[in-house]
C-alpha cells in the first residue's frame, strides 16, 4: 500500500474551513497582518504553507 504524500500547502478555502471563516476573511486578515502567514501566489490562487499554519496554531508538524 502506498502512503499518501504529505500535504505541504492549504488552499485559501481549506485554510478558511480550518479557521471556520469565509475565504475572503482569510485574505483580509493576511492583508491586515492579523494572520501572519505569507501565501504563495500561483496564478490567481493563494496557497498557504501547512507547516507555518501548524506552527502558528501550536500544532505538531
Amino acid at each position: 500500500m502506498h502512503d499518501a504524500p504529505e500535504k505541504l500547502w492549504y488552499t485559501e478555502a481549506e485554510l478558511a474551513s480550518l479557521l471556520r471563516v469565509h475565504p475572503s476573511t482569510v485574505s483580509r486578515r493576511v492583508r491586515e497582518g492579523r494572520l501572519p502567514v505569507k501565501p504563495l501566489v500561483v496564478g490567481v490562487r493563494r496557497v498557504y504553507p501547512v507547516a507555518e499554519v501548524h506552527r502558528l496554531a501550536g500544532l505538531p508538524g
